[in-house]
């Protein structure tokens, strides 16, 4: 018995000896293309989180993870000093002489018409108090499903789960694949009345955080997602302490920290403004992140060649008005994560003619009618999320 132990612990040793000095060498310093690709990404993903870099620095010299992050680097060039700059008011067609249907359509533009004409037809309740009133929730109660068949397509060909027409808003599957392959699920809502959006704060700002869930609640709002990032020092954060601007229905509450970080918000005239901007006198809410997406119509991280996938949240608003909300899960079985460079193209696919990155991580969730329809990732494995400081709501 004692032999065999000791074989057992001699080839348990030559294991880890040959892993030692042939196999972790050669999965960091070989040229080969399909290890540095795996290579890269497995840097770029460990840099990208706030508290697991260090599944990247314990193990990896830092001149290679440095020469990784060169890309991060360039896109942060790439983005100083831009701003948005709205030149007209948005574009509203006349509609005192349409039909409630050709009016509903028109404000849901991007609806495959033909699949929904179908879908009344084989579903005529949901028309029964007008299209004025039409309010479809089809999304269920597994925040984890994912590739729905509800028959109702965008004109991008994605997935509709719910349509609000009292409140202006459409919410839509997102699935594909991402870096390597790895899949990704999530939802974006495409919010036709940018009057009804503001920051909602909790209710212990600066002590202590709130679920989002919980500030739809306070704010009687029916949409909401997460927008700041908040001081969590080794992630133990209470969620009260937001980082960066923080403004709310006219009323600032923090100034901003620039160094290459963006304010995010609207203005008087419901103008999603993104930029370092040193007058803020003329936002009527607004956070601070980054990075940017999209700024006039200019993607700015296309090409950036970065590939790490994480649970992501960002805001965008297309010319006509329309804001985009997009929540994307992450760090699960059901969604590995999306890059930055996908959440950019998920925005322009829509319309957006501005569009910046909010909070991600284990902060990223959507509510809607009172629970949340995406998954958070959180330690806890909380449904609701983490406390945060503050959320993008839609009344």
């Amino acid at each position: 018995m004692n032999g065999a132990k000791h074989r057992f612990a001699l080839g348990l040793t030559c294991f880890f000896l040959i892993c030692l000095t042939v196999v972790y060498p050669f999965l960091l310093y070989t040229p080969n293309a399909f290890v540095t690709r795996w290579r890269e990404w497995y840097i770029e993903t460990a840099m990208g989180t706030m508290t697991h870099q260090w599944l990247a620095t314990w193990f990896i010299p830092k001149d290679i993870i440095e020469e990784v992050m060169v890309k991060r680097y360039l896109m942060n060039e790439k983005q100083a000093g831009v701003q948005s700059s709205w030149f007209e008011d948005f574009g509203t067609e006349a509609t005192a002489d349409l039909t409630p249907e050709e009016q509903f359509y028109q404000t849901f533009s991007e609806l495959d018409r033909d699949s929904f004409a179908q879908f009344l037809q084989d579903n005529p309740e949901y028309l029964s108090n007008g299209y004025e009133h039409i309010n479809i929730d089809l999304i269920g109660g597994d925040m984890t499903k994912k590739n729905y068949k509800t028959g109702i397509k965008t004109t991008q060909g994605d997935t509709v789960l719910a349509i609000n027409a009292e409140h202006g808003i459409m919410i839509v599957e997102v699935v594909g694949e991402d870096s390597l392959g790895m899949e990704y699920a999530g939802k974006l809502a495409l919010c036709k009345q940018p009057e009804n959006i503001f920051v909602g704060i909790c209710e212990g700002l600066f002590n202590y955080g709130s679920y989002v869930s919980e500030m739809v609640s306070r704010y009687d709002a029916i949409l909401g997602i997460n927008a700041s990032g908040f001081a969590d020092y080794e992630g133990n954060g209470t969620g009260g302490m937001p980082y960066g601007f923080l403004k709310s229905q006219g009323e600032t509450l923090q100034p901003a920290v620039a160094d290459g970080w963006k304010i995010i918000g609207f203005d008087e005239d419901d103008h999603l403004q993104i930029g370092e901007f040193s007058d803020t006198s003329n936002l009527r809410d607004g956070v601070e992140f980054h990075p940017a997406l999209i700024i006039n119509g200019q993607n700015l991280v296309a090409g950036s060649g970065l590939s790490d996938q994480q649970p992501r949240t960002a805001i965008g608003q297309a010319e006509d008005g329309t804001v985009m909300m997009l929540v994307v899960d992450g760090r699960q079985l059901h969604s590995f994560g999306i890059s930055v460079e996908r959440c950019g193209e998920i925005m322009e696919s829509y319309g957006a003619y501005q569009a910046s990155m909010l909070d991600g991580g284990s902060s990223s969730v959507m509510v809607y009618n009172g629970r949340e329809i995406t998954s958070p990732t959180t330690l806890s494995q909380n449904p609701e999320g983490r406390y945060l400081p503050d959320a993008f709501l839609v009344r």
